[in-house]
């Protein structure tokens, strides 16, 4: 009897599990699909922020400054011409340098959002990974 009780939480909980990563899937799908519905929409993109996909190239941070980061991005399927931003990262987020370093290392395709005003997300695809900040200024690296 005790072996069947244990069988069946077992059973539940692996269920739960499986259900609950299933979840987390589908969200991020989710996530990837409206990303780039929304870039879609603009046939010649003039900003990075409206490309369909990101890859982080370089990741230059200010000693003296903390909070500002300029980060080289460009285009996979237009590798010509790349894009500088400058970018103030929010103050109290530690990992954002870190994991903006690991994109550029593992060239993971990144997505921008534009949020309010100049506050900008880029999320690494197929992940749930963000980095928020306010995007001070852009400019486009000629060929």
């Amino acid at each position: 009897m005790i072996v069947a009780v244990s069988l069946a939480a077992v059973f539940l909980l692996g269920s739960a599990c499986g259900l609950a990563w299933a979840a987390r899937l589908i969200h991020v799908g989710n996530l990837d699909a409206q990303a780039l519905a929304n870039r879609l929409g603009t046939p010649e993109p003039v900003s990075a922020l409206d490309w369909p996909e990101l890859h982080v190239r370089a990741v230059v941070g200010q000693p003296d400054q903390p909070p500002l980061v300029l980060v080289l991005v460009e285009w996979p399927a237009r590798p010509r011409p790349a894009s500088q931003l400058l970018m103030a990262l929010d103050s109290g987020e530690q990992r954002s340098v870190p994991l903006l370093s690991q994109w550029c290392a593992t060239q993971a395709s990144v997505s921008a959002t534009r949020g309010a005003g100049t506050d900008v997300e880029l999320r690494r695809r197929q992940s749930l990974e963000r980095v928020r900040a306010r995007l001070l200024a852009e400019d486009l690296v000629p060929a």
